[in-house]
This record gives C-alpha cells, structure tokens and sequence, in this order.
C-alpha cells in the first residue's frame, strides 16, 4: 500500500533528511469553513494572556451545537498543535453553558489557526531514545472553582510524543502541593510511555 500520507486528518509528509513532518491543514481549513470563519484576520497567538473569563459571564448562546461541535473539533486538533492545548482546554470548561463571550475565544483560536495552518510537529531520526519530561501548574488559575492547572510534556530523545494541559481534581491550598500533583501526573505519563516502548523492544 505504501508509505501513509493521509490518516483521519493527520497529514505525513517525509522529508530527505528521513524526518517526519505531520499537521492538520486540511483538517484545520474544514474547521475554519464549518465556523464561517475562512477569510477571517489571523491572530499572532491563541489567546490573549491573563484572559480569565466566569462561567456566567456574558449572554448565553441560544445554539450550544456550534460551540460544542467546533471545540470538539479543536481538541482533536491538538494531535499536532500542542500550542493550541492550553486555550482549547480552557474552552472545555463553558461547554455546559458557553456565552457570547466563551464563543469570542473559540474565535480567537480560530483567527490564530488562520495564520499558522501549515504548521505542525517534525519528528527527526534520532538513535537517543532517552526520555524526557517537563511538567508545571498553575496555582488556583481557574476563576470559577480556584482549581489549579496542570501541563506536561513529554519527549522520547528529540521528538515530543505526548502533552497535556488540565484542570485539577480538587483544590489545593499551596503552590507545592500543586507542583506535586503536576509532576505526578506527568509521571503517571512517563510510566505508560516506558511500558510502551518495552512492548516494542
């Protein structure tokens, strides 16, 4: 069948020096034209910094399908855009009730997707099959329950193969603490990847 250029709307293209290049363009311009957003002003970044917005914030939208189907769909959009994941998992939090407001960062990402859509991750040979991981949290950053959020990634030498941006459990009443937490769910990550990778020798 040879070599897959094109899987669930992850696009593979190989490179001479035998790196693998994968993004999402094609599906990232449906996206755009679903939302009615195709010849919309790009953005220079996801989301504004230090944008904190209450659930109850705004009018509520009369239409929850769009909103739901779009940030269904942006999820799905972080198999290749890791810098997409922090903002598209603040957007999962309005999903019971989203507002005019929670709707203008979904735009938000979708003007930024606008500019970057030949973007991706490239995956180089590499003998080191080392790994390594990064994690941090955010102490109380959620406005609505005072939850922390936690993020990781993960590398296996030079390529980064999983990452994660996530609201906590419950609260936490130090910053240590919810270090602690994020370093542990990173943890929880690296076990799994290492069990993997035994699986393949």
């Amino acid at each position: 069948m040879g070599r897959l250029t094109y899987f669930l709307g992850l696009h593979m293209q190989y490179k001479p020096d035998g790196s693998l290049f994968i993004n999402q363009s094609k599906y990232a311009k449906e996206l755009l034209s679903k939302a009615g957003m195709t010849s919309c002003k790009p953005a220079p970044t996801p989301s504004k910094p230090h944008t904190q917005l209450l659930v109850s914030e705004g009018t509520p939208m009369e239409d929850l399908t769009l909103y739901k189907s779009v940030v269904g769909a942006l999820q799905y959009l972080t198999f290749t855009r890791p810098d997409i994941s922090h903002a598209v998992n603040v957007l999962c939090q309005y999903m019971t009730q989203p507002t005019d407001p929670h709707f203008f960062l979904v735009k938000r990402i979708l003007r930024y997707l606008q500019g970057t859509l030949d973007c991706g991750i490239t995956y180089i040979p590499s003998k080191d099959i080392n790994i390594s991981a990064f994690s941090d949290a955010d102490w109380a950053a959620d406005v609505n329950t005072r939850r922390s959020i936690s993020r990781y990634v993960v590398y296996v030498g030079d390529n980064p193969i999983s990452w994660q941006s996530k609201k906590q459990a419950s609260v936490s009443r130090s910053s240590t603490e919810v270090e602690y937490k994020a370093l542990a769910n990173c943890t929880d990550d690296v076990c799994w990847i290492i069990s993997v990778l035994r699986d393949l020798h």
